[in-house]
């Protein structure tokens, strides 16, 4: 598979997690806003509040999918890129990520 050279995408075997929230991994918040970097913690999940005091947690791909199908939808993400949504229920709407808020 051709995304597999690309060090920054989701299908990449040598970088299996994504960053997240302890809230997020524990399935207490649900997943509303993915934002895609380049490197090794390049793909984050967020439910949209502050994580300034949150607790930032790695979690397999594997287990994020499995908590939440609908990141399939947005694995093919580019770099410097984010997808937000209002709730679990609403679709992912893609926008260029210009860097914390």
């Amino acid at each position: 598979m051709a995304e597999e050279s690309d060090p920054d995408s989701w299908w990449n075997p040598l970088i299996p997690v994504v960053c997240t929230t302890e809230a997020i991994a524990s399935g207490q918040r649900p997943i509303l806003l993915v934002i895609h970097t380049s490197g090794h913690a390049g793909w984050q999940l967020y439910d949209g509040a502050d994580v300034s005091r949150q607790r930032i947690v790695i979690m397999t791909k594997e287990d994020a999918l499995a908590m939440d199908p609908t990141l399939r939808g947005i694995q093919n993400l580019r770099v410097g890129w984010q997808a937000r949504r209002k709730s679990p229920d609403d679709e992912w709407l893609r926008s260029e990520w210009h860097g914390p808020e």
